[in-house]
């Protein structure tokens, strides 16, 4: 299975990615390149998501038409409300199932931010779907991380961003774990992201997991996962992705092919990530961009035989918006 398509909001797009001959939507590489454009429109609450499949073909659902659960949601975005909604789209040339949480400002529907998972199933249709021969798409867009409207980055100083990451991950079991040595996981997680912006150097870099531990948790997934967590052991529970220092681009875009993964007590002997994003295009009190958006995937190996596979998205508002909603 190739890495999926990483869409951020921006889209942020990876290597078209299937999943030829596994049915874990998360394991992969981490090769291709990145591309930036906008796969969502909003005017709360109708929403429509977009997107260009692999072979050029473009597919979408909207809430009238294809969503089949909603229900309201959490938001880190001072002054937001959330909701969430689950799309499924069964057609022609295949399968749709959409999971979008969206944010937005109640008094101005058009600042808004959407973050979810698109998994497409080509040629398979309900009720026999299969994470194999599918592909994956994790989004992040908004009209503040258009690309055709980029932000006044400021020319010198700092700025901290503190916010949510999650996704899914994937481990399977090495020799140390025993009699469940051999065994698959796959699951969802959440954790803290903090980030540093330094606007003289032109670089952004950070962490996920270093301040509190990444949690097991059924937040959003239920549809591809089940409701019920499987994860009894919480494997992903100590680890931390660091988010090597990457160069923002004069449009507020960041796109680095360099993920360290971290565990107190697991020997970490190989990894291969990336991370991305873009910085928000309206300005805090302070003059910085408002908050960070963007992705990040890595997969790993350990010494014991045991393999993992983070993939996920993030939100985080600079330190000055999220204490004070300016």
């Amino acid at each position: 299975m190739r890495f999926p398509v990483a869409l951020l909001g921006v889209v942020a797009m990876l290597t078209a990615g299937g999943c030829t001959n596994s049915d874990d939507p998360v394991a992969g590489s981490d090769e291709g390149s990145i591309k930036f454009t906008r796969n969502s429109e909003f005017s709360g609450p109708r929403l429509r998501v977009f997107l260009d499949l692999p072979d050029g073909t473009p597919v979408s659902v909207n809430v009238a038409d294809d969503a089949v659960a909603t229900r309201p949601g959490s938001t880190v975005i001072p002054g937001h409300q959330a909701r969430d909604w689950t799309f499924v789209k069964d057609d022609e040339i295949g399968t749709s199932v959409v999971y979008a949480l969206v944010s937005w400002d109640p008094e101005n529907p058009d600042d808004y931010l959407m973050a979810g998972w698109w998994a497409q199933f080509p040629d398979q249709h309900l009720p026999q779907l299969t994470f194999a021969g599918s592909q994956q798409y994790a989004i992040v867009d908004g009209p503040e991380n258009d690309p055709a409207s980029p932000p006044e980055l400021p020319l010198s100083g700092q700025a901290t961003y503190a916010g949510q990451a999650g996704g899914l991950y994937s481990y399977a079991l090495g020799s140390g774990w025993g009699d469940a040595a051999g065994s698959r996981v796959l699951e969802e997680w959440e954790g803290r992201i903090a980030l540093t912006a330094d606007f003289a150097a032109g670089t952004v870099g950070g962490c996920i997991g270093c301040e509190g531990d990444l949690v097991t948790r059924r937040a959003h997934f239920g549809i591809f996962l089940g409701d019920e967590v499987r994860d009894a052991q919480a494997i992903a529970t100590g680890y931390e992705l660091l988010l090597v220092e990457a160069p923002i681009g004069p449009d507020g875009t960041i796109a680095h092919p360099a993920v360290t993964v971290r565990h107190p007590e697991r020997d970490v002997t190989e990894v291969a990530g990336h991370w991305g994003g873009s910085l928000s295009n309206i300005q805090d009190e302070d003059g910085n961009p408002r908050l960070a958006a963007g992705f990040v995937g890595a997969s790993f190996a350990e010494s014991d035989g045991s393999a993992g596979r983070f993939s996920g998205v993030f939100v985080a508002p600079s330190e000055q918006f999220g204490s004070t909603g300016r």
